[in-house]
């Protein structure tokens, strides 16, 4: 039995998620029985590509049915794939194979007698087992598994009745070409008649199971709650879920374009083919969130991906013949005791081999003209100012809060977290506790500690809104990098360690965080920021001469600013205008090395920094098991700085174990 997943989740991001899925597996369903009928071919092709998109859909919306369901649905959802996949390939080849005898001279069925029953009964006695150089090797396409198991197949056939063997064959007149591909459209359709039974054992499998049946009710179900909740499947995550991974999906498009300057790049055509389909079924999956459902953009990549397909399959071809000829004459050697039928044979092989070679050359040319026209005519650029300008404008609504049934408002702020979820967890799990209803992170996120990605990840399913730090920015900056970078050494293993150990998603999320956030609090507007509203690295503390402060409240359009990076707690007043520092949850800089963090309170008006014990234990020894220098681990034991170290600062005496609160209301400052 599967059971939805409770909060954190995004409710109208699993809503989405369960329309997507539902429409997946109905498509897929509807097809099952045309597929067994196997009287158009249609009915295949259309199953197999709601399968794919189906498979591809699941681990997108992994957290809202579970990880383990997800799982099983894929894997049951992959078996009808793979059983779809050599049939369709066939199908394709042998419509191919078909088109492409019309454009040959000749009159069809022109095989001499013998020749066209020993390739018709498809019956030759035991041919010798191929030599291990030529047997299947793992890796291979499912069309190349397709020949490969075509050959197989017929070469365990017996020996035809009755039919005595040719001594000499000779052409009348000239080389035809229509020969020798009809004895392989021949193969291929008696391969793709063998490949049925498996194609309806699959559809019978998928019936047992009741896979599809399973996923329709549980979106379904989510559907239906979902409409009484009146959620709104265009939610902040939503957006920011398709920002991720269709950037994700962009970026490794891209790491194939350097193939695209070179013909012989054989290997990396199909990859990158591959990354345009998964780019392209992302797409449409993340597509009914935008004005138009990105069907323009989508449509070039369909465009993109037609060429990549149609140049493996030119590929495919070219190893397979050779293979295939080699085929033949072991059969017609074996049969008639010589390969002099294979002269019938081979011309239409050899021009086939060579048309396939010509046609590739042709569609790669076509296919890198039309990449640098999506360059020059900035489709990339636009593609990625779509998607970006979505999560801007979701984003960019302010967050009025509610009243709280009449009493006060409280919003954590946090910031520093830098890489230490056991500290991140902690302060979390205290906010909840006394009562916020929102988590403000002030940035940097990442650096220093042993967790990058389990606490950006963290942080967005927690649905904290972040901006962007100075080293989250140094960070995602840091990739080949050599100039830039701290001089200190370690500081710049901390920059390239944390770079190394985040996940293509995680860095999509971080590069996508805004450098400021505008939230409305009742009657009072609150600007959310790193450093300070003009710089990302200014420091923004108890040391601030106030007459910069006055200058920021001048210009910033807030009564609170809220910012951190300076790692040192902090609240004043100054012309009006409100500025709090968070203080560092997972990296303090003030000798205190519990977790710092602000509580903000709403009529009556007040801010707590509280200092949270926590399992330091646990982040020392991840520094430790992941090869870091010992002075990170004592940053966390401490509370200290690297540059404190170097400089020689003692550290602070015992580490404090309880909870402390100091609060400031209007004027005054309460302690407990």
């Amino acid at each position: 039995m599967v059971e939805t997943r409770p909060d954190p989740v995004d409710p109208g991001y699993c809503l989405f998620g369960s329309a997507v899925l539902k429409k997946h597996a109905e498509d897929l369903a509807a097809e099952a029985d045309g597929v067994r009928a196997a009287a158009d071919i249609e009915h295949i092709h259309r199953m197999r590509v709601a399968s794919r998109r189906l498979r591809a859909a699941l681990p997108l919306f992994e957290e809202c049915f579970g990880q383990d369901t997800i799982r099983r649905w894929r894997r049951e959802i992959r078996n009808v794939t793979r059983a779809l996949g050599e049939a369709r390939d066939a199908d394709v080849q042998i419509e191919f194979l078909r088109s492409y005898l019309e454009t040959l001279p000749g009159v069809r069925g022109g095989l001499p007698s013998p020749l066209l029953f020993a390739i018709e009964s498809g019956s030759p006695v035991q041919a010798p087992a191929l030599p291990p150089e030529k047997a299947e090797t793992p890796g291979r396409s499912p069309l190349k598994k397709l020949f490969a198991g075509m050959m197989a197949r017929l070469r365990r056939s017996p020996p035809p009745p009755d039919e005595p063997p040719v001594q000499q064959f000779s052409l009348p007149g000239g080389t035809p070409l229509r020969p020798g591909v009809e004895c392989l459209l021949l193969r291929l359709s008696q391969a793709r008649r063998d490949l049925q039974p498996a194609v309806v054992r699959a559809m019978d499998g998928l019936d047992t199971a009741g896979t599809v049946g399973e996923i329709v009710d549980v979106c379904r179900k989510r559907a239906v709650r979902g409409r009484m909740e009146g959620t709104d499947v265009h939610s902040g995550y939503a957006f920011e879920q398709a920002f991720i991974q269709i950037s994700v999906c962009l970026d490794n498009l891209f790491s194939y374009e350097d193939c695209v300057a070179d013909p012989d790049a054989r290997a990396r055509h199909h990859e990158m083919r591959i990354a345009a389909k998964r780019l392209r079924y992302t797409m449409e999956t993340f597509g009914p969130l935008y004005p138009g459902e990105l069907k323009a953009e989508i449509g070039s990549i369909k465009k993109l991906q037609d060429f990549l397909g149609d140049i493996h399959d030119c590929d495919v071809w070219a190893d397979f013949l050779p293979v295939f000829l080699e085929e033949e004459r072991v059969r017609c050697r074996t049969y008639f005791g010589h390969d002099a039928l294979m002269a019938a044979i081979e011309p239409g092989i050899v021009h086939l081999r060579e048309e396939r070679t010509t046609r590739r050359r042709e569609i790669f040319d076509v296919f890198a003209a039309y990449w640098r026209d999506l360059r020059k005519n900035g489709y990339w650029d636009g593609l990625g100012e779509t998607i970006a300008a979505a999560l801007r404008d979701v984003r960019a609504e302010a967050l009025r809060l509610p009243s709280g049934d009449g009493g006060p408002v409280k919003i954590a702020l946090i910031g520093d977290v830098h890489g230490n979820l056991p500290a991140l967890e902690a302060v979390l799990q205290d906010a909840r506790q006394r009562g916020a209803i929102a988590v403000l992170d002030a940035g940097d996120a990442v650096g220093y500690g042993p967790f990058p990605d389990e606490t950006v990840r963290h942080l967005r399913r927690q649905r904290v809104l972040s901006v962007i730090g100075n080293y989250d920015r140094q960070v995602l900056a840091s990739r080949g990098k050599k100039k830039g970078l701290p001089k200190n050494l370690e500081k710049r293993l901390a920059i390239r360690w944390a770079y190394r150990h985040l996940s293509k998603e995680e860095r999509s999320y971080l590069g996508s965080l805004p450098e400021h956030r505008r939230i409305a609090l009742g009657d009072r507007r609150l600007l959310l920021c790193h450093g300070s509203p003009e710089t990302i690295d200014e420091h923004l503390d108890g040391d601030t001469p106030a007459y910069r402060l006055a200058e920021i409240a001048g210009t910033a359009g807030a009564d609170i600013v809220v910012s951190g990076h300076a790692h040192c707690p902090s609240v004043r007043e100054v012309a009006g205008v409100w500025f709090v520092n968070t203080g560092s949850v997972g990296r303090p800089d003030d000798g205190d090395p519990r977790a710092c963090y602000a509580l903000l309170q709403t009529d009556p008006f007040s801010v707590c920094h509280l200092r949270i014990p926590y399992n330091i234990d646990r982040t020392v020894a991840a520094v430790f098991e992941q090869d870091l220098p010992p002075s990170f681990a004592r940053m966390f034991r401490e509370g200290r700085s690297l540059d404190a170290f170097m400089e020689g600062e003692r550290p602070a005496a015992g580490r404090p174990e309880n909870v402390s609160v100091s609060c400031t209301v209007g004027e005054d400052r309460e302690e407990e």
